[in-house]
C-alpha cells in the first residue's frame, strides 16, 4: 500500500514541477497570471473502517488556480499599450465572433483602423457623443476614423456694391441707365405700343404744324428696330430676392479632408483622435469587463480567458467607476510571476519528488528483505 501512496506523491510533485516551470517560462509574458497547483489528500476509509485506524492513501491534484494579483505596470510610450490598474479585463472579439478577456493590453491599429491585438482580436467598447464623451449604444469593436472631412462655415454676411452713376443694368433685355446724381425716379407708363405692319395708329390729339406741300398718301413701313433707352434713378432697399426658376447648383470648392495624426486615451477609456487640421474628436470609449469570480475563468491561452458558469457572465463598465479598474495608456502590465518565489517552489517540488522516490525505494527494499527472509 505504501508503494502506491508514494507513487501518488511522485505524480503530485511532477505536476507541481510542471506548473512552476510554466510560471518561470512566462516571467516576461505581458499580462500573464501565475498558476498555483492545489492538492488534496486521498482518503482510504471505507464505510466499515474506523477513521482512527486509517493512514490515508496518498495525494491528488485538486486543481490549478490562476492568481489574479496585480502585475507591475511599466511605461512603454506607445499610446495603444494599455494596462488596467485595479480589477477588470479588456474585452476582445475573436474572429469567430466570441468574446475573450485579457489583461494583456498590447494593441495596434490594423489596415482598417480597428484596434486589435497581435492575434487580430478586436478591442470592444461603445460609441460616444463627440461633444460630451458620454457613451451609448451596444458594445462593439472600436474603429478609429482615418480621416475627417472639414466643415464649411455658414454664410454670415452678404454685401452688395453700390451702382455707380451712369452704369447700365440689363433686366430681361430692357436697358436701364442710372441718371445723374440728384435725378428723381420716373414712372415708366405703358405709353408706347407696338404697331404691327399694316396696323393703324391712333393720332387723336396730335397736332401737325408747319406742313408744306400736298399730302398724297402714306404707306406703313417695317417695324422699327431701334431701341428706346429710359434714363432714371431708382432708390430703395432690397428686401427680398426670389428665384422662380429651377436653377443649377455648382460646387465651387469641395471641403478638404484631414488625416489621422494621433490619439489619446483617458483613464476612463475615452478615446480622442487628433487630425491634421488640429482638431480633436471624441470617438469611442473602452469598456472594462469584470466577473463575480475570477478564479472560475477558463484559460484560453495568450493571457486570455473565457467566461464559465463558475466565473459568471461578464459585467461591463467605464474605467474608474463602480469597482472597475482605471485604464493606463502608454503602459503595459507585466507578469505577476515572482521569480524568487518560483525558484523556491521549484526546489520544494524537486525535494518532494526525491522524498517520494526515496519512500518507494524504501518500500522496495523492505519487500526485498521479506523475500530474502522466505528464502
Amino acid at each position: 500500500m505504501s508503494f502506491y501512496t508514494s507513487l501518488t506523491g511522485l505524480n503530485a510533485a511532477t505536476k507541481e514541477l510542471s506548473v512552476t516551470s510554466n510560471n518561470i517560462a512566462n516571467t516576461a509574458t505581458t499580462g500573464f497570471k501565475r498558476s498555483q497547483a492545489e492538492f488534496s489528500d486521498i482518503s482510504a476509509t471505507t464505510p466499515s473502517s474506523k477513521a482512527s485506524n486509517t493512514s490515508g492513501a496518498g495525494v491528488a491534484l485538486k486543481g490549478v488556480q490562476q492568481q489574479f494579483t496585480q502585475g507591475n505596470i511599466e511605461s512603454s510610450g506607445n499610446v495603444l499599450d494599455l494596462a488596467i490598474s485595479g480589477d477588470g479585463f479588456f474585452a476582445l472579439q475573436t474572429t469567430d465572433g466570441s468574446n475573450v478577456y485579457t489583461r494583456n493590453g498590447g494593441f495596434m491599429l490594423d489596415t482598417n483602423n480597428n484596434i486589435v491585438n497581435g492575434l487580430g482580436q478586436q478591442l470592444l467598447g461603445k460609441a460616444v457623443d463627440v461633444t460630451s464623451g458620454a457613451a451609448s449604444g451596444a458594445l462593439g469593436p472600436i474603429t478609429v476614423p482615418a480621416t475627417r472631412a472639414s466643415t464649411t462655415a455658414e454664410t454670415a454676411k452678404v454685401t452688395f456694391s453700390n451702382l455707380a452713376a451712369g452704369a447700365t443694368i440689363i433686366l430681361g433685355g430692357l436697358t436701364v441707365t442710372a441718371g445723374a446724381d440728384g435725378a428723381t425716379a420716373a414712372e415708366v407708363a405703358s405709353a408706347f405700343k407696338s404697331i404691327a405692319a399694316g396696323g393703324a395708329a391712333d393720332a387723336t390729339g396730335a397736332t401737325i404744324a408747319s406742313v408744306a406741300g400736298t399730302l398724297t398718301g402714306w404707306s406703313t413701313g417695317a417695324q422699327s428696330g431701334s431701341s428706346v433707352t429710359f434714363t432714371s434713378t431708382v432708390t430703395g432697399d432690397v428686401t427680398d430676392i426670389a428665384n422662380t426658376g429651377t436653377g443649377t447648383a455648382s460646387i465651387v470648392s469641395s471641403p478638404a479632408s484631414y488625416q489621422f495624426t494621433g490619439m489619446s486615451i483617458g483613464s476612463d477609456g475615452l478615446i480622442s483622435v487628433n487630425y491634421g487640421d488640429g482638431s480633436t474628436i471624441k470617438t469611442a470609449k473602452i469598456f472594462i469587463a469584470k466577473f463575480a469570480s475570477n478564479a472560475g475563468l477558463s484559460n484560453a491561452g495568450d493571457s486570455s480567458y473565457t467566461a464559465t458558469n463558475e466565473s459568471g457572465a461578464a459585467s461591463y463598465g467605464e474605467g474608474g467607476t463602480s469597482g472597475f479598474g482605471t485604464v493606463m495608456s502608454g503602459s503595459i502590465e507585466r507578469s505577476n510571476v515572482d521569480i524568487t518565489t518560483e525558484l523556491v517552489d521549484l526546489i520544494k517540488a524537486q525535494r518532494n519528488f526525491q522524498a517520494n522516490a526515496k519512500a518507494i525505494e524504501t518500500t522496495s527494499s523492505m519487500a526485498t528483505t521479506l523475500i530474502n527472509i522466505r528464502s
